[in-house]
């Protein structure tokens, strides 16, 4: 053999094969190499689909939230309807502003045949309402926006959770009660009103479905006493990621004193919390990773012990200590990428048909796995983002290539004297 021989020629591929393929009386060799590809098989598909999972819920959750909300505020209590107007007009001669919409959010008891529960009122304006595809497109059959606008004898729109609480439904009525209410001389007197419900609506996030109640803006004014004015300027602009130079931009038009803040502000204990997680279980199924890859190193070591004579009979004959290296290389690499591949396979498939496995263990057993109340969603969300597998896959070659580097590089100084010397 020479020792010229081209890197991981068709010799060394050869014997790397063989060795993989081990005889009989190598079984305890075969054993733990099957081991190893079943170990890392399972931990790259659960680093897939647990990743796959949280991407899914953070957009899943985050385009329910900026769906209902807006992705600006300007706080706006206190002023009156003209400055009000005022600055809706500034706010919408900023470039990048898509709607700009006086909204009131307050809280409020709903009740309806002797059952009640607290609400979270959202006055706004029939055309801005409309132009929520979430809410406008998730109305029950049977509701709808018509009568939703003006003073005389309006209709609101409830979620269908908190429909099915107060067991209300469309064209029924439902009283909501205001902690604002008109000054006595015995103090405030909570200010009650009725309403006919116009429709029901899903938009697939339990928080929203169960305390929701969008109600005309002119009715919300009346019902928690702002006059003509409102609680915010509820902005929403092309891109959502981008929300602080817009408000950069914002501030030099209205001045330092008014108080701008942006979805993350009101959302920022979930987001953060979104990020913290993902990260945290990205590292500690890194560390499964490698943890599995480790079972290659011991394969690689039983396989060299079993293989010294081998190894002593090939130096004898000229292979160089890079071609010993590169067989025992290409023996323990390849199971590693087998076990990558299987991994990718089983967990991109995993994820795409995430819901039909989920029904169908569900169907099986009887348990809701994803309870709404819980998490929030209806249903067990799945995104693949190819930049974290493409991240997964290269983890995974670097810590296998290297693991099986170093224990190939002890296989290749086997000094073939004393491998023979009791031969």
């Amino acid at each position: 053999m020479s020792g010229r021989s081209a890197p991981f020629g068709l010799f060394e591929r050869m014997l790397a094969g063989r060795y993989l393929r081990a005889k009989r009386q190598y079984g305890g060799v075969a054993l733990i190499s099957v081991i190893s590809v079943v170990a890392i098989t399972l931990a790259v598909m659960a680093l897939i689909i647990t990743m796959s999972v949280m991407n899914g819920f953070r957009e899943t959750l985050l385009s329910r939230i900026l769906g209902v909300n807006g992705h600006v505020y300007v706080d706006v209590q206190n002023l009156p309807g003209s400055e009000v107007e005022r600055l809706r007009q500034l706010v919408a001669q900023t470039p990048d502003a898509l709607h700009v919409t006086p909204i009131i959010n307050a809280q409020g008891l709903a009740t309806a045949d002797g059952l009640a529960q607290g609400v979270v009122v959202r006055g706004i304006p029939r055309a801005e309402l409309a132009a929520l595809p979430i809410v406008a497109e998730s109305i029950r059959p049977g509701g709808g926006l018509d009568g939703f606008e003006g003073i005389e004898s309006p209709t609101i729109l409830l979620g269908d959770r908190l429909a099915g609480s107060l067991g209300v439904m469309e064209g029924m009525a439902v009283s909501i009660l205001s902690p604002q209410g008109a000054a006595t001389p015995f103090g405030l007197t909570p200010r009650r009103k009725s309403f006919l419900i116009g429709g029901v609506f899903s938009v697939g996030m339990a928080e929203y479905d169960s305390a929701l109640v969008y109600m005309p803006l002119e009715q919300a004014q009346i019902l928690f006493s702002r006059g003509d004015g409102a609680d915010e300027l509820e902005i929403r602009i092309n891109d959502p990621d981008r929300t602080m130079a817009f408000m950069m931009e914002l501030r030099s038009r209205l001045g330092p004193d008014v108080l701008i803040y942006d979805w993350r502000a009101k959302s920022q204990g979930l987001s953060d919390a979104l990020v913290v997680e993902r990260n945290v279980m990205r590292l500690i199924l890194m560390i499964l990773v490698a943890i599995a890859a480790l079972n290659i190193v011991t394969g690689l070591i039983m396989l060299v012990k079993n293989k010294s004579r081998d190894i002593a009979i090939l130096r004898t004959m000229g292979a160089t200590k890079g071609a010993i290296m590169r067989i025992f290389f290409m023996a323990s690499a390849s199971l590693g990428l087998l076990g990558l591949g299987l991994g990718l396979l089983l967990g991109i498939g995993f994820c795409l048909n995430i819901e039909a496995i989920q029904n169908a263990v569900q169907a099986l057993t009887g348990f809701d796995l994803f309870p709404g109340t819980v998490y929030s969603l209806e249903t067990l969300p799945a995104r693949v983002e190819w930049s974290e597998v493409a991240l997964i896959s290269f983890f995974t070659i670097l810590v296998t290539f290297v693991s099986t580097l170093v224990t190939s590089a002890w296989a290749s100084r086997f000094d073939p004297v004393e491998a023979l010397r009791y031969e």
